[in-house]
């Protein structure tokens, strides 16, 4: 997933071509020249022109003139791309813009159109921790396996603390790494409490699923028939968005609303002034992308959390506690946090290593906002493989219905891999998540970090090994 949400600021093909002579380096230095120059002087139009047909195809030209709309927003000027280096035919560049580095990506495609146009994160010389704080006994392949693989991401990154937690049939292993603050020499345990980012989508899908069981709405219906008179109909070509759209990021909404990153946002804090009337605002004049197409969007899920609230007339955490954390005993899965949650909570840190703020939310909860513990989100992934005649269970049982096939597989909520994973991914300023669980083999995988540093291929690692 997903910054906001993943702090990947571009979809990209990753298409990996191989160009590895001088001539080529020289067309990719001048089509990175071309888009910084278009990216200041805000032509995104021209921008577009530059993008191969394979970009285009999966890329429509208001998706990038939003995303670089979002980009001026959160970081200024485009100042210079220093060149690193390129692999398999993908250029790297050091990306300076007023605001912070990032990483830069560029490719080209056979008739030297861009094809790869990837902003991430900067990935700073890893600072390595003399010891690296760990409770794992060692003893099973299992313990070893997972060692193996917690240790490479704290080689590879400036990590700070991780816990990890598996589920095999009716056993239940959980492993700790690094600090709860860099440097404090604070193992993590498993009631430290995390930002669980986008996983929190999969918990605003059973929410939905409580509403569909209870006979409140049904997944067919429109969104709009939930919303003030005052905004026009949701819809794309005379079809109207649904509850379903929604949870399966095929309503078309974009990935983020153009009027988050206003005067009131804090660059530390996006989310926190996002209130319903800003949301219903960009409601009223919002333009639909290619509706019945799969386009990850936070304000999708944002928004279905919000519909929620006032369908069942409570506010998101209340029905959080009631609807799933009182019923599977989740002592610390909420919103908001007590004081002696916040003894508890970690630290935050950025993909850098530095200490960052959390990040607290409002209209837009659904998408990102739940804080949890690895001991709750394990009784939660154990939920997930039951087959029970409970209300929660039932829905649940919703969540994991297929709703949509095409290159990606989507129940409500959860995505689903080829062999049989249902997962999510979540990342905030100073957290990264991933939540899975294979049903039919019993077994399910949480990782929590208090670090934005990619999490995704530890994570799917561990998945690959489990199954083997």
């Amino acid at each position: 997933m997903l910054m906001p949400m993943k702090k990947t600021y571009l979809l990209s093909l990753f298409v990996l071509i191989s160009m590895t002579t001088l001539a080529q380096n020289a067309a990719l230095d001048s089509l990175t020249r071309l888009s910084r120059r278009y990216y200041n002087d805000q032509q995104p139009d021209l921008l577009y022109g530059l993008m191969g047909e394979g970009f285009q195809k999966q890329i429509a030209s208001d998706q990038l003139r939003q995303t670089t709309q979002m980009l001026r927003m959160q970081l200024g000027d485009w100042q210079k791309a220093d060149y690193k280096n390129t692999t398999n035919g993908v250029a790297k560049y050091e990306a300076t813009f007023a605001k912070a580095v990032l990483d830069f990506y560029i490719s080209r495609d056979s008739k030297g159109k861009i094809e790869t146009f990837l902003f991430r994160p900067h990935q700073a010389e890893v600072q390595k921790a003399a010891v690296l704080p760990v409770s794992n006994p060692m003893r099973t392949a299992l313990d070893k396996q997972v060692d193996s693989l917690a240790r490479r991401y704290f080689a590879g990154q400036n990590g700070a603390g991780m816990s990890i937690g598996v589920v095999r049939n009716d056993s239940v292993f959980m492993y700790h790494y690094g600090e709860t603050t860099k440097g404090s020499g604070q193992l993590p345990a498993a009631n430290t409490i995390y930002e669980i980012g986008s996983v929190s989508k999969t918990f605003t899908a059973t929410m939905l699923a409580d509403a569909v069981r209870r006979g409140l709405v049904k997944l067919t219906d429109p969104v709009s028939n939930y919303l003030p008179a005052s905004i026009p109909v949701l819809q794309k070509g005379g079809k109207p968005v649904t509850l379903l759209q929604l949870a399966n990021h095929t309503s078309g909404l974009p990935r983020l609303p153009d009027n988050l990153f206003t005067a009131n946002a804090s660059e530390t804090n996006p989310y926190k002034h996002y209130d319903r009337d800003a949301l219903f605002s960009y409601l009223k004049s919002a333009k639909l992308n290619s509706a019945g197409t799969y386009e990850y969007s936070n304000l999708g899920a944002g928004l279905l959390g919000t519909v929620l609230e006032i369908v069942n007339k409570q506010p998101y955490e209340q029905m959080l506690t009631a609807e799933i954390g009182k019923p599977l005993g989740l002592a610390q899965t909420k919103l908001n946090l007590t004081s002696e949650d916040i003894r508890q909570f970690a630290q935050g840190h950025d993909a850098e290593g530095h200490a960052v703020s959390s990040w607290e939310f409002q209209a837009l909860a659904g998408a990102g906002g739940i804080r949890s513990t690895l001991s709750d989100m394990l009784l939660y992934v154990k939920a997930e493989l039951a087959k029970g005649d409970t209300p929660l269970s039932k829905d649940m049982q919703l969540t994991q219905q297929i709703t949509f096939t095409n290159k990606q597989i989507v129940g409500l909520g959860w995505h689903k891999t080829r062999d049989g994973w249902f997962w999510h991914n979540g990342q905030t300023g100073g957290y990264s998540s991933f939540a899975g669980f294979e049903p039919t083999k019993k077994m399910a995988v949480v990782v929590l970090t208090n670090s934005a540093a990619e999490l995704d291929p530890t994570s799917f690692a561990l998945l690959r090994r489990l199954t083997k």
